[in-house]
């Protein structure tokens, strides 16, 4: 037995000896499972919520280290903030995970695979971050079968003006701030959200005293909406975000400034319109995102990659005694363009899609989830998904939940424009089911098994290499630990995570890259008074593999452990403060071969609300 397993189940027996009552998760609201509003305990979708406290308490500096953290997420990355990340939920990569900000779409269609680049989203500004686990394209569509990663942006909660300014720095010359404000009354919800990062960083290759590659991020966020009856109200949200900085090539010029930078500027916006008739909720939905990046390489010049994309929905929810039932109908459209020195790409698709979605309690301890979902598409063929789960509550201490579902993954444009010569993409295909046992709210295992047909990859050898779908099915399947306890002796709580990869293999017996096999996550938080929290974190991220070289060679990389220590105090009802302590141990680590992690650092932030 390996060294986390051991430290997951003497932690998890001593959680089980508490019989305190932990918090209500139904107290917690999520959009994600439905694309409506409801409790977290309404739905059977297996659901982490990472709130604004949990940002703020463990110092995450991006997105990307909120997400490392969660039950199921795995991360790893070229180097330091700002660097490009290859992220995986349930050994799922990140093309198969559907990424939201207020209900914008990320995903950029332009990329090799339509990931979103969260590496460029900043933190600040973030209210909350809703992470359903298991295939979700029978309510979202395409590039769903791995689950959703919802994004929600803070808001103003009491009437009149209200908002905070914060400063934040540390470790490598790193710098920021963050501005919000917001406006509210009986009929009028308005926000500017602003924030500023920047760093000199890491050296992203290895060794660690190679020159710095520095990222810098500008963000706003500008946000409306009225009330126009107590059943009628309309927003509008428009976000811009810019970045740039210095990369690395290990097949080039290496550690090399003048030879890798690269600028991001992306604007996203959405208009909604909400109106209720009786039991029945409309919500019509508007959004535009404009993704532009580019990436100079002395060797080979300028790569441009730019995507547009068009979403239209109108969904409708009607609640009844029983339960909640939701009818949408989609539109959209994506267009891709990439130009480099050695090709010339511009392709796209329109998707329509109609789905339906049911959850009903037929009996007090039984909740039934039933979804169906048809897209059309016109570039290739269209495809049916369904969900079927349920809820069983075994006594007030115990609940089984299970899942199956079908999920799909639309090639991206990028793909499309670069396929193998002679082949034609069609969507890949995921097949897979989920069961978990918890106890109360603090304990819960679950066991989880996807099937992979025709997924993407890039095969052949240049210049008659393309992306095609493999011929060879790929299966992941798992377990998840959850356990956490409520406060003991007024002092002290305990909470961890652990996920084990059982199965991760290709049947043609192609490596599947950057998953890592265990990976473990441990708080303890001592209450010094209600106004300073001190917590120690420790994180253990198992054996794993990367591509490296020409032709690819699987390079070991992983099997290490990180221990942090995060505390806050609040010193009035408008000022708090943070001091974040990172690698405190100094571990030389890589989360991906031949590419640097960050050391031992420290960093500080400071906040004004009023």
């Amino acid at each position: 037995m390996n060294k986390p397993t051991k430290y997951s189940i003497a932690l998890l027996a001593l959680l089980s000896l508490s019989n305190a009552n932990t918090t209500d998760l139904g107290e917690i609201e999520i959009i994600s499972a439905n694309k409506t509003k409801q409790s977290i305990k309404k739905t059977t979708s297996n659901v982490t919520v990472i709130t604004e406290e949990d940002i703020r308490q463990n110092g995450y500096a991006s997105v990307p280290g909120a997400l490392s953290t969660a039950l199921g997420m795995n991360v790893s990355q070229n180097g330091g903030i700002g660097q490009k990340d290859s992220f995986f939920l349930r050994g799922l990569d990140s093309g198969k995970i559907l990424v939201l900000v207020d209900g914008i779409r990320l995903n950029d269609p332009s990329t090799t695979n339509n990931t979103a680049m969260i590496e460029f989203l900043p933190i600040s500004n973030i209210e909350q971050i809703e992470v359903i686990r298991g295939g979700s394209s029978s309510i979202w569509g395409a590039n769903a079968s791995a689950g959703v990663i919802n994004i929600i942006t803070k808001n103003g909660k009491k009437d009149g003006v209200s908002g905070s300014i914060g400063l934040n720095g540390g470790s490598h010359n790193t710098k920021g701030g963050e501005l919000s404000l917001f406006y509210k009354n009986d009929k009028l919800n308005a926000k500017l959200l602003s924030s500023y990062f920047d760093t000199d960083g890491i050296s992203a290759l290895a060794p660690q005293n190679s020159e710095k590659d520095r990222y810098n991020n500008k963000n706003i966020i500008a946000g409306f909406g009225y009330d126009f009856t107590d059943k009628t109200n309309a927003s509008l949200t428009v976000m811009k975000t810019k970045t740039k900085g210095d990369f690395d090539d290990p097949n080039g010029g290496g550690a090399n400034d003048d030879y890798s930078n690269f600028t991001t500027d992306s604007t996203n916006a959405t208009g909604i319109i909400s109106t209720k008739f009786g039991a029945i909720d409309t919500i019509l939905n508007i959004s535009r995102g404009e993704y532009d990046r580019i990436y100079f390489n002395a060797s080979f010049g300028k790569d441009a990659y730019m995507a547009t994309t068009n979403e239209y929905s109108l969904i409708n929810s009607y609640s009844y005694a029983l339960g909640k039932s939701v009818l949408g109908l989609e539109y959209k459209n994506i267009d891709g363009y990439n130009k480099n020195i050695f090709s010339l790409a511009d392709n796209g698709f329109s998707n329509r899609a109609v789905f339906l979605s049911n959850a009903i309690k037929p009996i007090e301890k039984l909740l039934v989830e039933a979804n169906l979902r048809y897209d059309d598409f016109n570039e290739f063929d269209g495809k049916t998904t369904y969900k079927i789960g349920a809820k069983y509550t075994l006594s007030n201490d115990f609940t089984l939940n299970a899942n199956y579902y079908t999920s799909f993954n639309a090639p991206s444009v990028y793909q499309l424009a670069n396929t193998l010569v002679g082949t034609t993409l069609k969507p890949s295909f995921v097949k897979g089911h989920d069961a978990s046992l918890s106890y109360k709210d603090y304990l819960s295992l679950t066991y989880f098994d996807n099937k992979i047909e025709d997924d993407f990859i890039y095969t052949g050898s240049w210049p008659n290499s393309g992306y095609a779908n493999n011929a060879s099915s790929e299966k992941i399947r798992g377990i998840e630990v959850l356990a956490k306890s409520n406060t003991i002796a007024d002092r002290f709580m305990f909470k961890a995570n652990y996920t084990h990869l059982i199965d991760m293999k290709d049947t043609s017996g192609t490596p599947l890259y950057n998953r890592a096999k265990d990976e473990f996550n441990g708080w303890v938080e001592y209450f010094y008074n209600e106004d300073t929290i001190a917590s120690l974190n420790a994180q253990y991220i198992g054996k794993r593999h990367s591509p490296f070289g020409y032709p690819t060679s699987p390079m070991p990389s992983g099997n290490y452990t990180l221990w942090n220590i995060d505390i806050t105090k609040s010193f009035n009802d408008s000022i708090d403060f943070g001091l974040h302590f990172k690698n405190i141990f100094d571990k030389d680590y890589q989360t991906i071969y031949n590419y640097n992690s960050e050391g031992r650092s420290v960093y500080a932030d400071v906040r004004y609300k009023f």
